[in-house]
């Protein structure tokens, strides 16, 4: 390991000298557990994949930070061990022990590093063994921005977090609100479909449902129940610079296709608060989300974000019972 380290080091070196960066370390937490576990945040992160509810975390391209990392997972095996029965299955009577992970990757080099509660010690799932580290060790070895993204109290955050809400008025096409349109009321008073095909959905392996999907351009729309009232939009980043005027895109709150990330976090202190969130683990700096709410329970808006700029626009649009077909239309007003 010491040889992999001096190797890895002067591989960094070598890239620094040619003005690249080979080197992330994907920084990740535990801040929600199930109350069943299971006890490391190994599970939550091959099943879930994301970041969330469960796991928050961050990137950082620093070199020493991966080699402390390294040096410290090789300086382990000389540290005390306590036994860490802790596994990726379910288990009522434990609470979180493993609830860091860190990804280190080094030009083609990659390895996981898994801390324990308050970086206690280093944990090896093989082994089931916790190596506990002198006081502070652990900590001694963080850059300034990853020792600020542990004191952040996320758990309570995010109990703490509220959404911004828009009303269904604020979402148009062609200048027109479609809230509560049937298929049929769409294209009688805002645009035919140039395009209608069909996927099948299915759950868990088990077939569901046929879907019809009808296109715009990069926009598909989606109509469900027996009224086939318009229930989704899905909006796409095109380079077609015809789909950018008001005329021709699905305008959100001022907000539309291809706008700056930073207009959308200035628009909505409340949902952008938390950043990068479900976003892949392999790549939270570059996909991940923002949710605006609809009023009254009308539904929901999804911003994916990519390269700063927003990349895709999902809209939910949800029916609460409404004892007459006009209060649809007063609705969307």
């Amino acid at each position: 390991m010491k040889y992999l380290l001096c190797l890895l080091l002067f591989s960094g070196l070598c890239c620094a000298q040619n003005f690249q960066n080979s080197t992330k370390v994907t920084v990740c937490r535990l801040v929600n557990s199930d109350a069943t576990g299971p006890c490391s945040i190994e599970y939550y992160a091959k099943k879930l994949k994301r970041t969330g509810h469960y796991i928050q975390a961050m990137e950082s391209y620093n070199d020493t930070l991966a080699y402390n990392l390294l040096k410290l997972k090789a300086d382990a095996k000389t540290w005390p061990t306590e036994t860490c029965n802790c596994g990726q299955e379910p288990d009522v009577s434990q609470k979180p022990l493993v609830t860091s992970m860190f990804i280190v990757e080094v030009n083609s080099f990659k390895d996981t590093i898994f801390t324990t509660v308050n970086q206690k010690g280093i944990f090896f799932p093989d082994e089931k063994l916790q190596y506990v580290a002198p006081e502070n060790n652990i900590r001694v070895a963080f850059t300034k921005d990853v020792d600020n993204f542990f004191k952040r109290d996320f758990a309570a955050e995010i109990e703490a977090w509220k959404m911004d809400f828009i009303s269904v008025k604020d979402i148009t096409y062609m200048k027109k609100n479609m809230y509560g349109l049937t298929r049929k009321e769409f294209e009688k008073n805002i645009s035919y479909f140039n395009m209608v095909s069909t996927d099948s959905t299915y759950f868990n392996g088990k077939f569901m449902k046929v879907e019809k999907i009808y296109r715009i351009g990069d926009m598909e729309f989606y109509f469900e129940g027996k009224e086939q009232r318009l229930n989704k939009i899905n909006i796409f980043n095109t380079p077609k610079k015809q789909y950018y005027s008001p005329t021709t895109v699905i305008v959100i709150d001022g907000m539309k296709i291809g706008d700056s990330e930073e207009m959308l976090c200035n628009k909505y202190d409340n949902s952008t608060l938390l950043r990068h969130w479900d976003a892949p683990l392999v790549a939270i700096n570059n996909y991940y989300t923002y949710e605006i709410k609809l009023n009254n329970d009308e539904g929901v808006v999804r911003y994916a974000i990519r390269n700063g700029n927003i990349y895709e626009i999902s809209i939910g649009f949800w029916y609460p019972a409404i004892k007459d077909k006009k209060d649809v239309a007063k609705k969307a007003g």
